[in-house]
């Protein structure tokens, strides 16, 4: 009884978190402006942020896969959640970083959010906190693939 009682409620927690067949914007070439901040003991504290500029194809058939997940990084998902036009989640990374997404859609054709990840490099704990900006260029992605970013100049 104990059995079915744990695995009735594991398939209703799951199905309590689903992201909408749809996504919340515009398909097509979206352009994303983010300005990362990298601390870490023995960083000056002034060390200014950074700042990168990237084009993204927005598919269908690959939007939530790709949503909410670090440029270059391979990271799993977890405690994601989808409520009106903001998508949440916690990722860990090959890497070893350990973080938190936000991403909010102002409409289909702009959206904004924050990444704050911990990380160990070499020994040194240290964290990168990242806003970004993004917005709808054209329903023709071009020579842009889905999942890869490509930098603007």
């Amino acid at each position: 009884m104990k059995i079915m009682l744990i695995a009735g409620s594991a398939m209703l927690l799951g199905g309590f978190f689903q992201l909408p067949s749809a996504p919340p914007m515009k398909l097509g070439l979206w352009e994303a402006t983010s300005t990362s901040h990298m601390s870490m003991p023995g960083m000056p504290a002034n060390m200014p942020p950074r700042t990168s500029k990237v084009q993204t194809c927005v598919a269908a058939d690959s939007w939530a896969k790709t949503i909410g997940q670090p440029q270059g990084q391979d990271c799993t998902k977890t405690s994601e959640s989808f409520s009106g036009k903001t998508y949440s989640a916690d990722v860990s990374c090959k890497s070893g970083a350990k973080g938190h997404v936000e991403m909010t859609w102002d409409g289909p054709d702009s959206g904004h959010g924050t990444m704050h990840l911990d990380m160990n490099m070499n020994g040194h704990a240290g964290s990168v906190d990242m806003t970004m900006s993004s917005h709808f260029v054209s329903a023709n992605c071009g020579a842009v693939q889905p999942g890869k970013a490509v930098p603007v100049q």
